[in-house]
């Protein structure tokens, strides 16, 4: 995906989570994205490990089911994904995208450009720069009182700030890991 796409994606992002004007983790939107958006969703029981997620279109009925066993920041993502085929318009291959853990696998080179750009928009949407920044700065603040007490290493601090971030935005270490990197936090 090259540097257009992954800013038409950012500013889509953007528009859509324009009305987190309380600045919450963005995931407590998404259940009222839908409903605006006339998606069905529902967390399905699958005994399936290999299943995440699946964006479906039946006529006019829009739906995405994930697998409730999941753990919740993999299916907080998997959630935001699965929205971001919806939300991205991607081609649908008889009327569904089906989402297993290879969709997930970043180390795949094969991997469809429209799941790449399902997980960006995902990693935008869950993560965005704006709020990680505020929340970034909020960490800094209570974090310097208590490295004026005690010296911290950097890997520490590093640390810290990413359990920090994940229980905020309610995402796993790996993908807060990811997203600072593209953010260059």
């Amino acid at each position: 995906m090259d540097w257009r796409r992954r800013k038409q994606i950012t500013n889509l992002v953007d528009g859509i989570l324009e009305c987190n004007v309380l600045n919450q983790p963005p995931i407590l939107l998404i259940k009222d994205i839908m409903i605006r958006r006339g998606i069905i969703f529902e967390e399905r029981d699958e005994d399936d490990e290999e299943f995440c997620g699946i964006y479906m279109v039946m006529g006019n009925t829009k739906i995405i089911f994930v697998n409730a066993n999941l753990y919740e920041p993999r299916k907080n993502f998997t959630i935001a994904h699965e929205l971001g085929h919806h939300f991205l318009g991607h081609v649908l291959s008889e009327g569904a995208i089906v989402c297993d853990k290879s969709a997930f696998d970043t180390k795949n080179k094969k991997r469809p450009e429209q799941e790449k750009e399902a997980d960006y928009f995902s990693s935008c949407f869950l993560m965005p720069k704006n709020l990680m920044n505020k929340k970034m700065k909020e960490f800094e603040g209570s974090y310097s009182e208590q490295i004026c007490m005690i010296p911290i290493e950097k890997e520490e601090y590093n640390d810290a700030l990413v359990e920090y971030l994940c229980t905020f935005f309610q995402v796993s270490k790996e993908a807060m890991r990811i997203r600072l990197e593209i953010v260059n936090c």
